[in-house]
């Protein structure tokens, strides 16, 4: 670990013996990487912590961008973090925008991820030439090692679309075992649309279901206690909230937004807290017209009010993603900075006391 970066981790004593923890992981400029973007999280079944980045390697752009992923783990909830690895590079192209999904039963970890040949991301890719590839990696080891990729495309991509790719962040697992990846789709009308592609035989097989709302893009779903699947898209000002019943495939026929949860259309994270009496959902996003004001969110109705918010950091902020830990606390990784939202990701992590 970086001495640069121990020195920056904070503690923070707050009201009633409450918890803020935070650690800057990835530095623009570190490595020589000109920008870290797009954080996913999760941890395994021994509790090891994953967090996995964009190391973009000429610029901050998106794909076609020369772009590897890379990954810091930790043994002790955050305290300390490994050295920065690279899960995933390629010679020509790139990979970005990964998301990460444990499976409870087996504790495989799944990585899944955009590639791009030269010259394909999503605004540049076009129907009946080469796509914008939706990969997936495992690892059976904690994290340690990784599979060689496996092209989900062909189960999962229509080919008149235009372009598509997995959400970034943090999936899921339902309770009856069905993996869920939220999907962006630029249909064959150029239209951007949120789906999910799903998964009932541990990832061996793929499909993936039909548009949920006009003009939605990324997403994140999660299961309720009823087994209903709430999905809770970027659609503009404020978050687009829909309903399923059928875990996760077709939504109620309109979506509807949720007025108190402005956003700056940017990706956000969501997650179910279930310990003991507690049953809530936790969001976070960048709470502002722009990218700024990271803050996280409970609701203890499945969605339709939110109790209590803290803001985790006032400046400019953009990605989040969201998890409850195995020790009761929360964790979040993010992008945030003092003059724009690029300048690192960090590891947040806090006690319900501290936000409520």
């Amino acid at each position: 670990m970086k001495p640069e970066i121990t020195r920056r981790a904070i503690l923070f004593a707050a009201t009633r013996s409450s918890l803020l923890t935070q650690v800057d992981l990835f530095h623009q400029g570190g490595n020589g990487v000109h920008t870290y973007r797009i954080p996913a999280l999760l941890e395994t079944r021994k509790g090891t912590l994953l967090a996995m980045a964009d190391a973009r390697h000429e610029n901050s752009r998106d794909l076609p961008g020369r772009i590897s992923i890379v990954m810091r783990r930790s043994a002790d909830r955050g305290k300390t973090w490994s050295d920065v690895v690279t899960v995933r590079a390629v010679k020509e192209g790139g990979v970005g925008d990964p998301s990460l999904l444990l499976d409870r039963k087996t504790g495989r970890i799944w990585c899944f991820h955009a590639y791009g040949a030269p010259g394909i991301g999503f605004n540049t890719a076009k129907p009946g030439v080469e796509p914008l590839r939706v990969h997936a990696i495992h690892s059976d080891d904690d994290g340690t090692t990784w599979s060689a990729p496996t092209d989900l495309t062909p189960q999962i991509n229509d080919p008149s679309w235009h372009a598509i790719f997995a959400t970034s962040g943090t999936h899921f697992q339902t309770s009856r075992g069905r993996y869920l990846v939220p999907i962006v789709v630029r249909d064959a009308e150029k239209k951007i649309t949120s789906r999910n592609a799903y998964s009932d035989d541990a990832g061996r097989t793929w499909k993936i279901g039909p548009a949920i709302s006009p003009g939605t893009d990324e997403s994140k779903c999660i299961e309720l206690a009823d087994g209903t699947v709430l999905q809770n898209m970027r659609n503009g000002k404020t978050r687009a909230i829909a309903r399923s019943r059928d875990g996760g495939i077709t939504f109620d026929s309109e979506h509807a937004h949720d007025p108190a949860l402005i956003d700056p259309s940017c990706n956000a994270g969501l997650a179910r807290y279930h310990r003991g009496r507690h049953d809530l959902l936790l969001f976070t996003n960048a709470a502002s017209a722009k990218r700024e004001n990271l803050t996280i969110r409970i609701s203890p109705d499945g969605g339709k009010t939110w109790s209590h918010s803290r803001v985790i950091h006032a400046g400019p902020a953009a990605y989040s993603t969201v998890i409850p830990l195995r020790d009761g606390t929360i964790g979040v990784l993010y992008e945030r900075g003092e003059k724009q939202a690029a300048e690192t990701i960090t590891f947040a992590r806090f006690d319900l006391e501290w936000v409520q």
